[in-house]
């Protein structure tokens, strides 16, 4: 596993370095704090896992991040971030770079996720990823779905949901079926608990 480090500090990189050689003794692993050191190091290992320091790529040097992408197509970009931005971490998933890793997390962590990335996963942290809220979830579906869910969440049958609609009891689990697949439930329960949580 080849792993280029680009980081603001070079003592952290030396500390990751020498928790990484410990948990993978395969790593080929290198760090540098010079963009122009960088390039060369991408240049001689075009398929390497290249770990960037967050800070040092903000708003304004996500053409630098893009450019380092399109030259050289087949590295695997990890972000380490010291927090959380979710408007940040969108531009990120955008760009197709395949892990964030919290600054602090544990060395443990940051040979976990350089495992996945190795296999072609993606790793972000789930609570740092933005989830649409229920209520936004809700506004996705049809009025006619949001009718339904209503009515099966005051406990009705669908031949009762169909008698109220005016539509036939199949149409009303097709309605089912498909709200439950935007809402991402299974069953009549769940989509019951998830609009009385979305409508409090």
């Amino acid at each position: 596993m080849r792993v280029i480090m680009f980081d603001r500090q070079s003592i952290f990189i030396h500390g990751v370095i020498h928790s990484l050689q410990t948990l993978i003794p395969e790593i080929n692993i290198t760090g540098t704090c010079q963009a122009e050191d960088l390039w060369a190091q991408v240049s001689a290992s075009p398929s390497a896992i290249v770990m960037i320091d967050g800070n040092l790529i903000q708003d304004d040097e996500i053409a630098w991040l893009e450019a380092l992408m399109t030259r050289f197509p087949a590295i695997s970009v990890v972000m380490v971030l010291s927090k959380k931005e979710a408007r940040w971490v969108e531009q990120l998933l955008q760009r197709n770079v395949m892990a964030i890793i919290p600054r602090k997390a544990s060395p443990e962590r940051f040979s976990a996720v350089l495992d996945s990335v190795s296999r072609g996963m993606v790793c972000f942290p789930g609570e740092w990823v933005k989830q649409p809220s229920s209520s936004q979830a809700l506004l996705s579906l049809s009025e006619r779905q949001r009718e339904v869910l209503k009515l099966l969440a005051a406990g009705e049958s669908n031949k009762e949901i169909g008698r109220n609609l005016n539509i036939s009891a199949a149409t009303v689990k097709a309605h089912l079926e498909a709200l439950f697949r935007r809402l991402d439930v299974k069953n009549r329960t769940q989509a019951a608990m998830y609009y009385t949580r979305a409508t409090v």
